[in-house]
């Protein structure tokens, strides 16, 4: 599995780009003011994401012809950080709910999701999936992330371009396709598909989601300075922000391991079946077959061949039917015993 290897580009381009982006909040934001003095970190942060989306697509089309009957495998630590991150899940749904403005509907999404998600999490602990006997509930976990998408691009749209970094809609984005693809192998919907776009996602959804909880908690904790003519984005200290980045960090963690977990057991599953490995090459002689057509023209004019080496028999039997035919009476073979006895009769017809 060349997929099973994509950790390594994930792990090398998080430490650049992060790297970059960490230094550009404390160096640039609490200062100078990062819109003209961090062009150049952000735009290293966003290709290193980019450049991990990339690899990891080319990877999962080199395997995409593998046969990976993947199922349900048993982590501890994947359902530990699972556990986790449904809990702020829910702590998060529930502190929305009992705020002054509450959004009753994303209260209601993050309570079912988180609650599915904590399920979900179970069947690593167990290695048995039962999310199979109710697939449709497996879709609550996308719902409520698609759900975090809008409020977050909502509030998003009503702040300065100039202020605002994408990084984290970028980073929800990713995360809630990862779930979609997530839910989809705990519903048994196309096992081996799922597990190869879900590993993908999964760990753009790490190098972005990693940076942007850091780069979360050092606006909270740290003071942010005004600049002239920028308004700075400023994170407030809340119950609600620290929940959620933990529950983004813990989500990350989740989603290498289940990544891992999957690899590993679609790599043993190969390794225990290496016929299933050459699948790439069988594919590539089907052609040819399709060509037999072609090939069994010739086989079409046997039958004529067979005809006349029939023929040839008849010929050689209407041969030797040519000695019986009748000959003339006197070109008869007459034999030596009958022509001395046709020679004494003669004489004695003469005495």
């Amino acid at each position: 599995m060349k997929l099973k290897k994509l950790w390594i580009p994930m792990l090398i381009f998080t430490l650049i780009g992060g790297t970059a982006k960490i230094c550009d909040t404390l160096l640039n934001v609490y200062g100078n003011g990062f819109i003209f003095h961090s062009t150049v970190c952000n735009g290293i942060f966003i290709i290193s994401a980019a450049l991990v989306l990339i690899i990891g697509w080319v990877m999962s089309f080199m395997d995409r012809k593998k046969n990976i009957p993947v199922t349900a495998s048993k982590n501890i630590f994947c359902g530990l950080f699972g556990f986790i991150a449904s809990v702020t899940i829910i702590g998060s749904g529930l502190l929305s709910f009992i705020s002054s403005s509450p959004n009753i509907v994303h209260c209601i999404l993050s309570i079912l999701g988180g609650g599915v998600l904590l399920f979900e999490s179970c069947v690593s602990f167990t290695g048995q999936n039962g999310m199979t006997k109710v697939p449709l509930l497996s879709l609550a976990v996308p719902v409520w992330c698609c759900s975090r998408f809008m409020l977050l691009f909502t509030e998003y749209t009503q702040k300065s371009i100039l202020a605002t970094e994408i990084f984290d809609i970028i980073a929800v984005a990713m995360l809630l396709m990862f779930l979609f693809y997530q839910s989809m192998f705990f519903a048994g919907i196309n096992t081996a598909a799922a597990v190869r776009r879900s590993t993908v996602y999964g760990m753009v959804f790490i190098t972005l989601g990693l940076v942007v909880s850091a780069d979360l908690f050092i606006k909270m904790f740290m003071p942010s300075l005004a600049v002239e003519g920028i308004d700075s984005e400023i994170v407030n200290l809340t119950l609600i922000n620290i929940l959620s980045c933990i529950g983004d960090i813990a989500l990350c963690a989740y989603a290498f391991l289940f990544s891992h977990v999957n690899m590993k057991a679609a790599e043993a599953y190969l390794i225990a079946h290496p016929e299933n490995e050459a699948d790439d090459e069988e594919s590539e002689e089907e052609p040819p077959e399709k060509e037999k057509p072609e090939e069994k023209i010739p086989e079409k004019e046997k039958p004529e061949e067979k005809s006349s080496e029939k023929e040839k028999p008849e010929e050689e039997s209407s041969e030797k039917e040519k000695p019986e035919e009748k000959k003339p009476v006197g070109e008869k073979d007459v034999h030596p015993v009958e022509a001395m006895l046709v020679e004494e009769k003669s004489e004695t017809k003469n005495d």
